[in-house]
């Protein structure tokens, strides 16, 4: 388990970081995850990235599009809808 100090470090990160860097941060770290085959995770992640920051608020119809994707198995479904943001 993290820290405090190490979690403090961490918000205080994103916190300075424009709109763009986290969105291509949360979408590296969710590509990661898709290239390693694990789809639903990358899924999750970028849901869960999105939620997190405050402008980065995306209507829930945009995360169906990735659930049903991974769901079916569609790796390239799944990839656009990463790099749709």
């Amino acid at each position: 388990m993290a820290s405090k100090n190490a979690r403090l470090h961490i918000f205080s990160t994103l916190s300075t970081m424009t709109r763009e860097q986290y969105i291509e941060l949360s979408k590296e770290r969710a590509l990661t995850l898709l290239r390693a085959g694990r789809m639903r995770e990358a899924v999750a992640s970028m849901m869960m990235d999105m939620r997190k920051h405050s402008n980065c608020g995306v209507p829930r119809e945009i995360h169906a599009i990735g659930i049903c994707a991974a769901a079916a198995g569609d790796a390239a479904m799944v990839r656009a809808y990463i790099e749709g943001f």
